[in-house]
């Protein structure tokens, strides 16, 4: 995760379900990749940058359930009819990651942008998990 991490520091909030990470056949000939990522950690929660390079805004989703945040987009290479082509494309390809978040983050208020073939999430940590100080009576 974070490389300033030291072996002493406790589990990382996020973790990868290898479940939908590994290469999934759908249709025969599309499979469902794992895209590349980048995860840090900090006092304020965790950021994670995931490349998804040619997927339109429009042909992603996201979805939070109970722990679980998954990621999912679909780039399609579709040419204009009056273009010709020189060599063939790509085919269309299926990104999606799984990531499970602990209890310290609170995945009901992550925030996503999207720049550029990178989608950027926010997830900050819960209130539960901040310091308190607590008054000695």
């Amino acid at each position: 995760m974070n490389a300033s991490m030291t072996p002493t520091d406790t589990e990382p909030d996020v973790e990868l379900e290898t479940e939908f990470g590994t290469e999934i056949t759908v249709e025969q000939t599309n499979a469902i990749q794992r895209p590349y990522f980048h995860a840090e950690e900090d006092d304020s929660g965790a950021t994670l940058q995931v490349a998804l390079p040619g997927v339109r805004k429009e042909d992603l989703k996201l979805t939070f359930q109970e722990s679980n945040l998954r990621i999912e987009g679909r780039r399609c290479d579709t040419v204009p009819e009056n273009w010709k082509t020189i060599r063939d494309t790509n085919p269309a390809q299926r990104y999606g990651l799984n990531i499970r978040l602990t209890a310290r983050l609170d995945g009901s208020k992550t925030a996503a942008s999207y720049e550029e073939g990178i989608l950027t999430l926010k997830v900050p940590v819960s209130e539960e998990a901040k310091p308190r100080e607590i008054a000695v009576t």
